[in-house]
């Protein structure tokens, strides 16, 4: 079972449906992953395993941001160095960001077409588009994919269409992860301001623990990195 599906199964085991499971008979069109009927909620899951920071076509293309950016507070590269994006003057980090972040902000683009057309398909005009994204540790912390969603949308100028994020830290269901940290982390994202479903984040946590045997707990977003989160 790899990370989609574990995180698909949980959702379903929460009370959602697969999506597939409702389409009419025929159709081929995108789809989301999962519907939630009585809480009238699709939502689309997208899992992230590759970590981008290692990539050397990103790490140059990272270097070109310095470069540019040296007059505006950016450091001066020789050669290779670890830069920490809160070191950075905000302008700068979020440009970095959005190189790092690139396969996320595609993926947010086609998340919210596959939610638009099973809301078309379902004949589900008003339903809550949530986005569900879930990577291994040490990839990019909650709080920074949650801005990469947003930024990727108001960019795009497509802001209707998801309604809030799921993000999702965790080394279950990830062979490779050598995390010293056995930790999930999830948070959920407002995009749009309308509220999350009432109940409907206790029975996915619920679920979370019967299925993976985690506990669990409350935690404030800001925490994340001093239990072991990605920053």
């Amino acid at each position: 079972m790899d990370q989609h599906e574990l995180i698909t199964n949980v959702l379903c085991s929460a009370g959602g449906h697969h999506a597939e499971q409702l389409l009419p008979l025929g159709y081929s069109g995108e789809r989301a992953d999962v519907v939630f009927i009585s809480e009238n909620l699709i939502a689309e899951v997208k899992s992230f395993t590759s970590d981008r920071r290692r990539d050397p076509q990103v790490a140059t293309k990272l270097g070109s941001v310095m470069e540019r950016n040296v007059g505006f507070g950016a450091p001066v590269v020789f050669g290779t160095m670890n830069v920490k994006l809160h070191d950075l003057p905000k302008p700068v980090a979020e440009q970095a960001l959005r190189v790092v972040g690139a396969r996320i902000r595609k993926e947010v683009t086609k998340a919210r077409r596959q939610v638009e057309a099973t809301r078309t398909v379902l004949d589900m005009p008003d339903a809550y588009g949530l986005i569900v994204l879930i990577s291994p540790p040490e990839r990019l912390g909650n709080q920074t994919v949650a801005w990469l969603v947003n930024d990727a949308l108001k960019h795009s100028g497509q802001m209707a269409g998801l309604d809030g994020a799921m993000v999702i830290e965790t080394p279950l269901a990830f062979p490779a992860s050598k995390s010293q940290s056995l930790n999930t982390f999830s948070s959920l994202w407002s995009i749009s301001g309308r509220p999350f479903p009432s109940g409907l984040a206790d029975r996915v946590a619920e679920a979370w623990e019967q299925m993976t045997s985690q506990i669990a707990r409350h935690a404030d977003a800001d925490d994340f990195v001093a239990l072991g989160g990605s920053e």
